[in-house]
């Protein structure tokens, strides 16, 4: 299927490794100008080198500064990721009121924000598409994860307001929900990794957890001119891990 992104310029925040990297090679290999992000330059420099012509520029999703000057060398782009990656895990109690606070910065604040400074172009274009990566932790709450379930909840009303206020400038937005998927993060979380990962297969319908390829196809399409009407709404790709209805 030919997605309709072909010259559409890309900012995929997250880029570097994981989900968001291979959801900048689908997006690159359907002829998107991909410009990757994140914190840490080494893994930019590499993830570059593995997706021909792509750009890439340091941005962390905590830092307004940062954000600011990032968008200030890419000027505009017609697609953008939004990846805040992984907060702070433990029980609510435990976690320090500031690992509370870098978990709204970069899941709540960074959207805002990016949109903010995105929509104006977008809305002169009349085209536009802006994806959350989030996690199934909007949707049914994850032990020890409470910043992620608690920001990333709101999302889903914050999504739902923006997705209306653009829509009729032919600008989509979402949210993807993955459920467990086989990432550096995945693997941090767990404790005993064979026991982990088995159990977490068990809980998914396909008795698997999931490749970053298969979400980024997902993702590809969210992005993508093919999608016209899909907007304001979370998108489980979670192979039937949430229970939640």
């Amino acid at each position: 299927m030919d997605l309709g992104i072909r010259g559409k310029r890309a900012l995929v925040t997250g880029g570097s490794s994981g989900i968001g990297f291979a959801i900048a090679k689908e997006l690159a290999a359907e002829g998107a100008k991909v410009i990757l992000a994140s914190r840490d330059e080494a893994k930019l420099k590499k993830a570059q080198s593995e997706i021909p012509g792509a750009e890439y520029v340091t941005l962390d999703m905590g830092s307004e500064n940062s954000i600011r000057e990032a968008w200030g060398r890419v000027g505009e782009a017609d697609i953008i990721l939004l990846n805040g990656g992984g907060p702070a895990t433990g029980l609510p109690t435990g976690i320090a009121l500031e690992n509370w606070d870098k978990g709204y910065h970069s899941l709540i604040r960074s959207v805002v924000l990016l949109t903010q400074l995105a929509a104006p172009a977008m809305q002169k274009k009349s085209w536009g598409r802006i994806l959350c990566l989030t996690s199934t932790s909007a949707r049914e709450v994850i032990p020890r994860l409470p910043v992620s379930s608690t920001f990333r909840a709101g999302l889903t009303a914050l999504t739902k307001e923006l997705a209306r206020e653009l829509g009729k400038n032919n600008i989509l937005m979402n949210n993807l929900l993955p459920g467990p998927v086989n990432t550096e993060r995945l693997k941090h979380l767990a404790t005993d990794s064979p026991a982990f990962f088995e159990a977490m297969a068990k809980e998914t319908a396909r008795g698997r957890i999931a490749e970053p390829e298969e979400i980024a196809k997902v993702a590809a399409f969210l992005l993508s001119n093919a999608n016209t009407f899909v907007t304001g709404t979370d998108i489980l790709a979670d192979g039937g891990y949430t229970k939640a209805l």
